[in-house]
């Protein structure tokens, strides 16, 4: 490919030429495309009447194993989720529906209180607060609280100082294109 520019020296009715050439191929390519999206469309259609709702996700997951780099975000994306499972509690390598939680009521409820705090919820006690697992409840509360609100401040502070740089990719020829 030559470099961007290199006709600007011909004459216009060349240049208009050209412009009709590289237009026509786009509008050809771009029908392609379409094509190819709408297939696409339509073997997942399929693949879900063959396979089921997972089929797609499954195959897509196969191709990507099939790769030490995809591998390696595969196991960083179970680990990754393996741990917010664990935070949900979830007991990792059970099955979801046939565990119980033999977990002290006062530690399942400071838990609970915790990943409520964590996620900005309203303390809104299911508990007697005057019991032990209401006390428990509003414990874990603060202190999700305490870590999320530190874990803001850290990240507040960390935005201040971080070099903001903003571009704009001027090279793409296809970036207006839909």
């Amino acid at each position: 490919m030559a470099d961007a520019g290199h006709n600007s020296g011909m004459a216009e009715k060349d240049h208009r030429v050209l412009f009709f050439i590289n237009r026509n191929e786009y509008v050809r390519l771009l029908e392609v495309k379409k094509a190819a999206d709408a297939a696409l469309r339509n073997h997942g259609k399929q693949v879900k009447v063959d396979l089921g709702e997972h089929g797609m996700r499954q195959i897509k997951l196969y191709e990507q194993m099939r790769t030490p780099e995809g591998e390696a975000k595969f196991k960083e994306r179970r680990a990754a989720d393996a741990q917010a499972a664990a935070w949900a509690g979830l007991p990792i390598n059970t099955q979801v529906d046939l565990f119980t939680d033999f977990a002290p009521l006062d530690e399942r409820a400071f838990a609970e209180g915790e990943e409520a705090g964590l996620r900005g919820d309203t303390l809104n006690n299911p508990h007697d607060i005057n019991s032990e697992a209401g006390r428990q409840y509003e414990a874990g509360w603060k202190s999700g609280q305490a870590k999320l609100f530190e874990g803001i401040k850290q990240k507040t502070a960390e935005a201040n100082t971080d070099e903001h740089i903003s571009a704009h990719d001027a090279d793409d020829p296809f970036a207006d294109a839909a």
